[in-house]
C-alpha cells in the first residue's frame, strides 16, 4: 500500500514492519532516511555480518536480490535485503515481463524471515503497470515526490525547527533563515548542513556564526543579507551584495533578484497602508514567518507610502529591460546599480 513518510516512520518507531518496501522519487531525503533506519537498527550488530545485506542496482540482477531473500538468517530471526540505487537494477531499468514475474511469484511466497527494500532515487514506477500493482498489494511504498511529502517553501522553518528538535539541538531564527536562504529546499543538503553542525557545536543551540563556519555560507552575501541592506536602507552594504551577486549570475539571475525585491517591497506596501505595526498582524497578513515580519516592522519605519509607489515602478521598469521589452543599452551591473541609486536617493 502507498503510505506517506510520516506514517512509515511512525510505524517504524512502534516496530511494526512491513515484509517488502518500495522507496522512490525525487525527494532522496526521505528515502535515505528510511533505508538508513534499518541499516543501522533493523539486525543487531553483532548479526550483522550474516544478516544484513546491502546490494547496488547496477552490479546485481534480480535474480540475485530473490535468491538472497530466499536464503535464512544466521543466528537471528530476520535478514534484511537493501538495494540501494535500485533505479539501475534491470527490472526497473527497462520493462522485462520475464523479470517482472521473478518478483511477483516471490511476492506470492514471502520468505516471512527477509525484508527487502528497494530505494530508487529520482525515479518512480508507473502507477498503471503490473509491476507497480503486485508492490501496492504485497509492500509499503513511498512515494517521495508526492504531494502528501512535500515540504513547501512557507512549511521549511517549522520542518527545520522539528528536526533540530529531534536531535535535541536548538536553532536561532536568523540561523534558520540565512540556511533557507543560502540552500533552499533542499531537505538533503539541509539535513547534511545540520549534521556538520551536530558534530562541531560544543553547545545545543545552533547560532548562524555555526551556520556560517560549519556548512560555509558567506553571511555578507545572500538573500538574507540583502534584504536586511535593504530594512536598513544600508546602500553601500546593498552595493557591496549586488556587486557580488550580479557576479554570480549563475547562481543569482537579475531576474531572480528583480523578483526577489518586487516581492519585498510589494508586501512592505500593504505592511505600510495598512498601518500594520505587530509582527504577529503582519505575519498573518502577508504570509510570511513571524522572524521575518519583525523586518518589516522595522522596514515600515524607514520608508514612506509615496516612495515604496516610486520604489515599486522602478522595479517594474527594469523587469521589461531584462526581458527586452524596453530596450536600454546597459549591463545588467549598471542597471542594478541604477535601481539602488534610486531606492536609496532618488
Amino acid at each position: 500500500m502507498i503510505q506517506s513518510y510520516n506514517q512509515i516512520t511512525k510505524d517504524l518507531s512502534e516496530d511494526k514492519f512491513s515484509k517488502i518496501y518500495l522507496l522512490m522519487g525525487e525527494e532522496t531525503f526521505f528515502i535515505k532516511k528510511i533505508s538508513s533506519f534499518f541499516e543501522n537498527n533493523f539486525i543487531e550488530d553483532q548479526h550483522k555480518g550474516f544478516n544484513l545485506e546491502i546490494l547496488y542496482g547496477r552490479d546485481t540482477s534480480i535474480e540475485n536480490v530473490i535468491n538472497s531473500c530466499k536464503s535464512f538468517p544466521m543466528m537471528s530471526d530476520r535478514k534484511l535485503i537493501l538495494i540501494k540505487e535500485s533505479q539501475e537494477l534491470d527490472i526497473f531499468k527497462r520493462n522485462n515481463e520475464k523479470k517482472n514475474d521473478v518478483l511477483i511469484n516471490y511476492f506470492n511466497n514471502i520468505n516471512p524471515t527477509s525484508t527487502l527494500i528497494f530505494c530508487l532515487n529520482n525515479k518512480t514506477i508507473d502507477k498503471r503497470s503490473k509491476l507497480f500493482k503486485a508492490f501496492e498489494n504485497f509492500s509499503s511504498i513511498l512515494d517521495s515526490s508526492s504531494k502528501e511529502n512535500k515540504i513547501y517553501d512557507n512549511q521549511l522553518p517549522a520542518w527545520i525547527k522539528s528536526q533540530v528538535k529531534k536531535n535535541n539541538y536548538s536553532i536561532s531564527d536568523e540561523g534558520l533563515f540565512i540556511i533557507i536562504e543560502n540552500i533552499g529546499n533542499n531537505l538533503e543538503k539541509i539535513d547534511n548542513g545540520l549534521s556538520k553542525i551536530y558534530s562541531n557545536v560544543d553547545n545545543n543551540n545552533i547560532t548562524k556564526e555555526d551556520i556560517i563556519k560549519y556548512i560555509g555560507i558567506n553571511r555578507e552575501y545572500n538573500l538574507f543579507e540583502f534584504q536586511d541592506s535593504l530594512v536598513d536602507r544600508n546602500s553601500i552594504k546593498c552595493s557591496k551584495i549586488i556587486k557580488y551577486f550580479i557576479s554570480n549570475e549563475k547562481k543569482y539571475p537579475i531576474q531572480q533578484l528583480i523578483i526577489y525585491m518586487y516581492n519585498f517591497f510589494s508586501k512592505l506596501l500593504v505592511v505600510k497602508s495598512k498601518n500594520l505595526t505587530d509582527a504577529n498582524n503582519i505575519s498573518s497578513v502577508i504570509s510570511v514567518h513571524p522572524y521575518v515580519a519583525r523586518s518589516y516592522v522595522k522596514a515600515n519605519q524607514n520608508y514612506n507610502l509615496k516612495e515604496l509607489f516610486i520604489i515599486i515602478n522602478f522595479i517594474r521598469d527594469l523587469d521589461l529591460i531584462s526581458k527586452g521589452l524596453k530596450q536600454i543599452k546597459s549591463s545588467n551591473q549598471s542597471l542594478m546599480a541604477e535601481l539602488i541609486y534610486k531606492i536609496f536617493y532618488k
